[in-house]
């Protein structure tokens, strides 16, 4: 049996010591750019649904711009009016860490019925997974990856919700 044991980089390495390989994230301020100028309608159109000054979310977004900078309430609502979430995945790939997206909660039915529904979610998982390697000739195609990838992040959520709903069963502690 292999143990394996991750550092991250900002605290576990002193200066002798090797950093781990590790494939680090699309930098959220070109994130942040992307998302703006790529906006259907252009940086305007975004701005405008923004509530914000085209001139001004322009220099908040531009790389070599150092006076004006994107808040995190600035980010949130570009994300959010664009439905393009590049910067929270760029964000959360900086710091070592994914994103996946949440689906409602259903604990409060039937745990066996949540049980069912991860079983469907691993099979629609494992179907992704199977259509992409069966087709792979040529690599594997991006929509090919982005159905694995929203199919995994599915079976994450149901996992979620399984223990929820175990956790909603727990009985309670002994009184001592």
């Amino acid at each position: 049996m292999r143990t394996n044991i991750s550092i991250d980089e900002a605290h576990g390495y002193g200066v002798d010591e090797p950093v781990p390989d590790m494939l680090r994230g699309h930098d959220a301020a070109a994130a942040a750019y992307d998302t703006a100028h790529g906006y259907e309608g252009g940086i305007g159109a975004l701005a405008k649904r923004m509530r914000h000054n085209r001139s001004t979310l322009t220099h908040k977004v531009n790389l070599q711009n150092t006076t004006h900078h994107l808040t995190l309430r600035d980010a949130i609502e570009m994300q959010w009016q664009s439905r393009n979430f590049a910067i929270l995945h760029a964000m959360a790939g900086e710091l070592g860490h994914t994103c996946s997206r949440a689906t409602p909660v259903y604990s409060e039915g039937d745990p066996l019925d949540t049980l069912v529904r991860m079983q469907v979610a691993y099979a629609d998982f494992v179907q992704a997974m199977g259509e992409a390697l069966l087709r792979r000739e040529g690599g594997v195609t991006r929509n090919q990856m982005r159905k694995a990838e929203h199919m995994a992040a599915e079976v994450n959520a149901h996992v979620g919700h399984c223990l929820g709903v175990l956790r909603g069963l727990m009985r309670e502690e002994p009184k001592s």
